[in-house]
């Protein structure tokens, strides 16, 4: 049941305002990364994926494989409002697929980072392509973390965000 429903990935709002990229990125099936289109989509019984680490992993160009969700929990406080189960997944490989590259100063990528949503870092691969080299991907999938729907605000909500997202930490380590 979990997989049957029709499945959408999140991708930054500012993308959807650039023509072309706007094109490509609903040719891949992406939606807005808004509260709002991220509950409709829910709403509807759709699977969302989500990159819980988003742009602070977007924009690392350190080559390093730590995963920035210490702080994230706004999926699990939806995941819970909506009733729909987490499923974790890690991908190895994409690191040496392609390398990041910074065409923009610290600073200023920060502040677009910060204002408009969007990172600012390229991934080069093949012959400085951004074609990615050909490395295997290893996706490994964990069993989803079932949710039971609670009602914001009440303290069963909140018990329920901090079981799901410690299950959901847990599964990814």
């Amino acid at each position: 049941a979990f997989l049957a429903r029709p499945w959408r990935m999140i991708g930054a709002t500012a993308l959807f305002y650039i023509p072309i990229v706007r094109e490509f990125t609903l040719l891949f099936g992406a939606v807005g990364a808004d509260r709002a289109t991220f509950e409709a989509m829910l709403g509807t019984g759709a699977n969302v994926v989500v990159y819980p680490g988003g742009l602070d992993e977007a924009n690392d160009d350190t080559a390093s494989s730590a995963i920035a969700i210490r702080t994230r929990k706004g999926f699990v406080r939806l995941a819970v409002k909506h009733g729909v189960d987490v499923l974790p997944m890690f991908c190895f490989g994409e690191l040496e697929a392609v390398g990041a590259v910074r065409p923009l100063p610290r600073g200023l990528s920060d502040f677009l980072r910060r204002k408009l949503r969007v990172s600012t870092t390229l991934f080069v691969g093949r012959f400085g392509l951004f074609v990615p080299r050909r490395v295997p991907f290893d996706l490994c999938v964990g069993a989803p973390v079932s949710v039971a729907k609670r009602a914001p605000g009440t303290p069963e909500y909140d018990a329920e965000v901090q079981r799901v997202y410690e299950a959901y930490i847990a599964a990814i380590e």
